[in-house]
């Protein structure tokens, strides 16, 4: 299928890893210019290698379409000097992908102010921003996709997850009023909500619950596993892969949801 994207301009943030980096590929691949920033800049610097490589052997001769920086997403002037390189370097930014690291684990008692305020300005505050900084791009075009990763904990709470589950509703509400005030002007906005995928994040849920129960690591994926209809855990390409498709001209119908990938994990019966 022809996504109806190639030629538009991106920014992911959080690309150096995990989902970021998954869907970064994945739209370099169907000819999108991409502008890639993450808080690690060798990490960072391997990831836009990947990326450039994607389009490259797609496309051919995809030289500089790719732009990647090392931003901090909680410091604003430092992500508006970024969107603003990324305008000049490719023009009025098309597409958002609203992503970052994902607060830490911890209970409500494990968990002092400074890890509220910490992860406020990581996954709440941090999404305002980029939304705010490209969205008059988008009107000004008429045509724009933002989407939002999220987590299950938005439909159904995970144990030891309290920051994500009591933060991430926030930028799904985020998410469904932005949609009501931009729809009739061609720009859509949904969130994605990944259950336990193999990524760095989960990585360190393993090492959290291994460091609190002393068992193994492949024991904890086993327990997980064994909750998951689909018998696994899930990979990056495919959630890359469904927000590409929100992404796309086809897709300009579907705004304001959140979509769950989970491998059937979450037991709400509308999800």
């Amino acid at each position: 299928m022809d996504l109806g994207i190639r030629g538009r301009t991106a920014v992911v943030t959080a690309a150096s890893r995990g989902f970021g980096l998954a869907t970064a590929e994945t739209l370099a691949r169907e000819g999108v210019r991409v502008a890639m920033c993450a808080r690690d800049a060798d990490t960072l610097q391997e990831a836009a290698d990947r990326v450039q490589t994607a389009g490259e052997e797609v496309h051919g001769g995809a030289a500089g379409r790719v732009l990647a920086r090392s931003v901090d997403v909680t410091e604003p002037a430092a992500l508006e000097a970024f969107v603003a390189e990324t305008r000049t370097r490719f023009g009025p930014v098309q597409m958002l992908l609203v992503n970052a690291g994902g607060p830490p684990a911890g209970t409500f008692a494990d968990l002092d102010q400074e890890a509220w305020d910490t992860a406020w300005r990581g996954t709440v505050a941090s999404a305002v921003a980029a939304c705010r900084l490209v969205l008059p791009d988008m009107l000004e075009q008429g045509w724009g996709r933002m989407v939002a990763v999220t987590s299950v904990s938005v439909h159904q709470p995970v144990e030891n997850l309290m920051l994500s589950s009591a933060l991430r509703p926030a930028v799904q509400g985020l998410v469904k009023t932005l949609s009501d005030e931009v729809a009739g002007r061609g720009v859509t906005v949904n969130a994605v909500a990944p259950g336990f995928h193999a990524t760095s994040a989960v990585d360190r849920l393993i090492a959290a619950k291994v460091e609190q129960t002393g068992c193994q690591p492949e024991d904890v994926v086993a327990g997980w596993t064994q909750t998951i209809p689909a018998g696994r855990l899930g990979r990056p390409e495919e959630l890359a892969a469904l927000i590409a498709f929100l992404m796309s001209e086809q897709a300009g119908y579907i705004t304001g949801q959140s979509i769950i990938a989970d491998g059937g994990w979450v037991r709400g019966t509308f999800g």
